[in-house]
């Protein structure tokens, strides 16, 4: 009797971790696609409507419920990228989902979903996207080391001025320089920052973005048109407000 219990016990034992095993909360249910587009993979001139375009192909996300862009990416010295990390949140079938590509430097797109319930009161994706698209990546300079870039959003007020070196606005495929930019707004809102990949090193501390010279932070023109003052630095301090 006891080795028959103990073998009930041992039994239920199994079926328990191979039920823990297979078992995917509803918070984190993954859909990896098949499919794995290849996008261009042009010195700078990253993929990024591509990106979404294979994305609109292969997943079946309600556009309309599109919200906060994240998009993290690397360059290396050249110019070229060397990885995109693309994420946005959008329903399917009316639950929420977040939906990912990671692009590879030879423009290879894994795409997934994974089921999290929580809906951002952020933006579109297309507009950071579109704006990134206008960024002319041949003027900017690489260094010895490359180059991060990453979207970020905002949800408090925050000013812009001579304290960091680099501010600009995305105009028809220029970077115009800013000398003030400030945000008094209830809307969520974005920059594109981009600063150097600097190699780790445990003596030294790390650098703000404001205190870098090297760095750029670009705001889309979302974001000029959410602003509640605007200096344009090479137009004599004229303002848009």
């Amino acid at each position: 009797m006891r080795d028959r219990w103990l073998a009930i016990g041992i039994a239920i034992v199994v079926i328990f971790v191979f039920w823990r095993a297979s078992y995917v909360p509803p918070g984190y249910e993954m859909i990896h696609y098949e499919t794995v587009p290849v996008l261009p993979a042009e010195r700078y001139n990253p993929p990024f409507i591509e990106i979404w375009e294979a994305m609109e192909r292969e997943i079946p996300f309600e556009n309309e419920t599109a919200k906060s862009p994240l998009l993290v990416m690397e360059f290396d010295r050249n110019g070229s990228f060397t990885y995109i990390q693309f994420a946005f949140f959008a329903d399917m079938e009316g639950e929420a989902w977040v939906h990912s590509a990671f692009v590879l430097q030879n423009g290879s797109a894994y795409l997934s979903s994974q089921r999290l319930d929580y809906r951002p009161p952020h933006a579109h994706p297309l507009g950071a996207l579109a704006a990134l698209d206008e960024i002319p990546f041949d003027q900017i300079s690489y260094g010895t080391k490359g180059m991060n870039l990453k979207v970020f959003y905002h949800e408090q007020n925050r000013t812009y001025n001579d304290t960091y070196k680099n501010i600009y606005a995305v105009e028809n495929g220029t970077l115009r320089p800013l000398e003030f930019v400030s945000f008094a707004t209830t809307e969520v809102w974005n920059t594109i920052e981009i600063y150097p990949r600097d190699p780790p090193d445990g003596n030294r501390t790390p650098t703000a973005i404001d205190e870098d010279p090297r760095a750029l932070v670009v705001f889309p023109p979302r974001e000029i048109a959410l602003a509640e003052r605007v200096v344009y630095a090479e137009t004599d301090g004229t303002e848009k407000v």
